[in-house]
């Protein structure tokens, strides 16, 4: 590699590419320019003598090469971070992360013990959407989706999947079956934010969404609440719906489809770049929500 590449910089920058889906995005979230950022990923390539991407007029795509070298450097970077925080004197160190309701409850509290036993690191969450947790200093770091604002920094940290979750006992009713052209004609259960989840699943499935009874709730929670109940048909993200679906209080019935949302990473854009336990957090997360939707594809 080249010595005015470090090799952590250049993984650092195909690591954002690769969450990003294109170089300039990628390259916002380090704070670097898009041309430095390709020149890393040109020496990451060059080194180990793969294409990490396929490049083309619609964007970057990860090859196959690129998909495996992102798991392992994920990993790395984490076994990195466990050894950086057992060679520091704080080893009480906590990193304030806020959070979405669903998103806290359902997803982050459950999975803080295991981050506090491959970091060392005690994660403190925050179930809100105040940027002013931020602002402030209080967190650290914030996860949310469907949010906008231009003093904060941000990059994509989990994609939603979605997929059509019922109750056994409305499948029941329909018969026994429940066929995607039947899931627009019952009542749809979605949380008020993402907007408009419904719509884009049903549009992907190439199915008409102007006459559709949408019935909204405040949270994730609340709407899968509402689908075990049998009210209606929710459309399940894999990381806040895995213990309905190990219970089977909740089943699929349609296909799981990207709708083009995110739950985004955000911090200040006044900080320095992540310290080592955030950017150890960013990692995990990913992978932690990658092993959900494998799980989900899997049931479904």
């Amino acid at each position: 590699m080249s010595r005015k590449v470090r090799p952590l910089e250049a993984i650092e920058a195909f690591l954002a590419v690769a969450e990003a889906g294109g170089v300039r995005a990628g390259a916002a979230t380090l704070s670097l320019s898009p041309s430095a950022t390709s020149r890393r990923i040109a020496a990451l390539e060059a080194f180990l003598d793969i294409d990490l991407f396929n490049r083309s007029n619609g964007g970057l795509q990860l090859t196959a090469a690129g998909m495996t070298y992102r798991n392992a450097a994920e990993a790395a970077i984490e076994a990195l971070g466990r050894v950086q925080t057992m060679g520091t004197p704080k080893r009480d160190a906590t990193l304030t992360v806020a959070a979405s309701h669903s998103l806290a409850l359902r997803w982050l509290i459950p999975r803080s013990g295991d981050f506090a036993l491959t970091t060392g690191v005690h994660l403190d969450v925050r179930p809100t959407r105040d940027p002013n947790i931020l602002r402030s200093g209080e967190a650290q770091l914030a996860i949310w989706a469907s949010f906008q604002d231009p003093d904060l920094l941000s990059e994509n940290v989990l994609e939603v999947l979605g997929c059509p979750v019922s109750a056994p006992s409305l499948i029941e009713e329909q018969g026994g079956e429940l066929g995607e052209a039947d899931i627009a004609r019952l009542p749809l259960l979605a949380p008020r934010l993402p907007e408009n989840l419904w719509p884009r699943w049903l549009a992907l499935a190439g199915l008409d969404h102007e006459e559709i009874d949408v019935r909204l709730f405040d949270t994730n929670v609340l709407a899968y609440e509402a689908a075990a109940a049998g009210l209606g048909v929710a459309l399940a993200i894999p990381f806040m719906c895995e213990e309905h679906l190990a219970r089977g209080s909740l089943v699929p019935c349609g296909q799981s489809r990207l709708i083009g949302e995110h739950y985004r990473l955000y911090r200040r854009r006044s900080r320095a770049g992540p310290s080592a336990p955030e950017t150890h957090f960013i990692h995990w997360a990913r992978r932690e929500a990658r092993k959900a939707g494998d799980r989900f594809a899997a049931i479904g």
